[in-house]
């Protein structure tokens, strides 16, 4: 485990706006103790424009369709001249949870998995490369090639082309070993499927990690592609927040760590 995993998942709970907001309720707290009354009132009034920004549609959803924007949807035809393709892990749920009950659990992202399995019904001689093992600092239960396993058994899947990459724990790394596993040759065009607003990052670290000829296939829209719905919904804007914190930190660390 690398000491760039670590201090990623360590400083990931700063790039959560809930989080965010706890911190600065808490340091107004503080600050009040101490008889700083101007500080206090300065971060609590700061926490409540937060609070309001994040919770408004048009504030998240501008913010994250940039990144959701990056990669246009390939044609069928562009499809069809890939070699194979490659999926990107962080779709499974809770490996304790699955290991506890038994049965197979996906979280918000699973439309990656939906993608992989639609494209093999489309072009079931194509080789689906799962890549990862598990982005938790410390794995417990099942990790996310067996609960893929257990997903693909259910589905009678079990003998269809599917492989996978089982040591990533980040895209880097799922840049790095699935090259390693896979290696391709200069002219094979593979397809990476992710969410939307990850394949900006996923497809520079790719391309560092040596792979050519990249078909872009993003997936798990959370933002119309033009155009902003003026509406208070936090659960929906909170979400928008913190996918686009963790990909801009990401990006943003990425690049001072030559990852991309």
């Amino acid at each position: 485990m690398s000491v760039f995993f670590i201090a990623s998942k360590l400083f990931a709970i700063f790039f959560n706006p809930l989080w965010q907001l706890i911190f600065l309720i808490c340091a107004a707290m503080l600050a009040q103790l101490f008889k700083a009354r101007a500080l206090s009132s300065l971060l609590l009034g700061t926490g409540c424009i937060l609070a309001l920004l994040y919770s408004f549609l048009p504030f998240s959803e501008g913010l994250l369709r940039p990144l959701e924007n990056y990669a246009p949807k390939p044609s069928q035809a562009a499809l069809a001249e890939a070699r194979g393709i490659i999926v990107l892990g962080g779709f499974t749920g809770d490996g304790k949870v699955s290991a506890s009950r038994n049965a197979a659990q996906l979280n918000y992202r699973a439309e990656r998995f939906v993608a992989a399995v639609s494209l093999h019904q489309k072009f079931p001689d194509k080789p689906v490369w799962f890549s990862g093992f598990s982005g938790q600092l410390v794995q417990k239960g099942w990790s996310e090639d067996v609960i893929i396993t257990r997903l693909l058994a259910d589905l009678q899947l079990e003998d269809a082309p599917f492989y996978f990459e089982r040591k990533s724990r980040n895209t880097a790394q799922n840049a790095k070993y699935t090259y390693q596993r896979i290696q391709p040759n200069a002219s094979d065009k593979w397809i990476l499927v992710t969410s939307a607003s990850h394949m900006k990052r996923a497809h520079h670290a790719f391309q560092k990690a040596g792979w050519q000829d990249l078909i872009l296939l993003p997936v798990d829209y959370q933002t119309p592609q033009t155009g902003s719905q003026i509406k208070l919904s936090p659960y929906r804007s909170f979400h928008n927040m913190r996918l686009f914190f963790h990909e801009f930190f990401g990006l943003l660390a990425y690049n001072l760590t030559r990852r991309i």
